[in-house]
């Protein structure tokens, strides 16, 4: 069964060969396999089962509007949080609960999966309900380590150049740390009044870079190797009406494309080298778009779009 409602956030992960995409909205969470175009609702236990002030509450239901996903020893891993629920981690399938939260718990803005090798590890961030980025494993016996920061909305992970980086966006610019020892590897600005909603991280000619999309819905892009300083490689892109909510990165021909997901409803596509649009604005979705996925598909580069509107819509990204 498909989702009826409005779509907060796409995950994506490999599992046979074939993409499966995991989404969340309205408290549910749903799986896809676009080759088989099939639907999964998929029930989780609750997060909180281990507090013991859960008993008070026997009809709460998870709030889960961003998700994470990951392949351990053979299973799919998923880990989940929201505006009103700190992140926790369960098994796909099953839906167990492999590590709860509490009501203590800060809640989540945004939470992405640590690219790299070993065990999975995710990190999350919470917006303005606290300062600071977590990065934590399924195993509730380590605590999570804190990484210091403001208040950070957006997330992306990379590992470039043998280093696990992850990226966050906030309230003053953009952030960036090595998950290995927690410490932070650059700092970007952004305009005055801008705050940097949706991020990641690619390379370019060999570089590092980062990318930024803010609330005024500019696009930056940052050399992280230091070249440039603390200014974008190029004049920051403008297209969209509003706000950029979520952004990813892909291979398309010879070229590195982003793609941008925005409040006006549309996805753009751009080139990272120069900055300029590619093509016109795809249009399709009833509404804001608020996750972007890039994936493969039959050995073709894909974009995975949602939003307020419920739908899962999948664009080609040959160029």
């Amino acid at each position: 069964m498909a989702p009826d409602g409005r779509l907060d956030d796409l995950a994506v992960v490999e599992v046979d060969g074939a993409p499966l995409v995991v989404c969340t909205g309205f408290y549910k969470l749903w799986s896809w396999a676009p080759l088989r175009d099939e639907w999964l609702e998929r029930p989780l236990a609750y997060a909180f089962a281990e507090d013991p002030l859960a008993a008070q509450y026997p009809d709460a239901e998870n709030d889960v509007d961003s998700v994470a996903v990951a392949v351990s020893d053979g299973r799919v891993v998923l880990a989940a949080g929201g505006d009103e629920q700190g992140a926790a981690i369960w098994n796909l399938d099953s839906g167990e609960l492999l590590r709860g939260t509490t009501y203590g718990e800060p809640y989540v803005s945004s939470v992405a999966t640590v690219k790299g090798a070993g065990p999975p590890l995710f990190v999350a961030s919470s917006g303005v309900h606290w300062d600071g980025v977590r990065l934590w494993g399924p195993s509730g016996e380590e605590p999570p380590v804190e990484l210091d920061a403001g208040p950070i909305w957006g997330l992306a992970t990379a590992s470039i150049d043998g280093r696990s980086l992850v990226v966050g966006g906030g309230e003053e610019g953009v952030e960036v740390w090595n998950a290995a020892n927690g410490e932070q590897v650059a700092s970007f600005p952004v305009d005055d009044e801008q705050r940097a909603y949706a991020v990641a991280l690619s390379q370019l000619d060999g570089r590092p870079v980062v990318v930024a999309g803010t609330d005024s819905g500019k696009v930056y892009v940052f050399d992280l190797s230091g070249d440039e300083g603390d200014d974008p490689i190029h004049e920051p892109s403008t297209g969209h009406e509003g706000g950029i909510n979520a952004l990813d990165i892909a291979l398309a021909g010879d070229r590195v494309a982003l793609v941008t997901g925005g409040e006006d409803g549309t996805v753009r596509i751009w080139d990272l080298a120069d900055g300029r649009q590619i093509g016109p604005p795809l249009t399709g979705h009833d509404g804001s778009v608020e996750a972007v996925v890039v994936t493969t598909m039959r050995d073709r580069p894909v974009a995975l779009t949602a939003g307020r509107d419920g739908v899962v819509r999948v664009w080609d990204l040959t160029l």
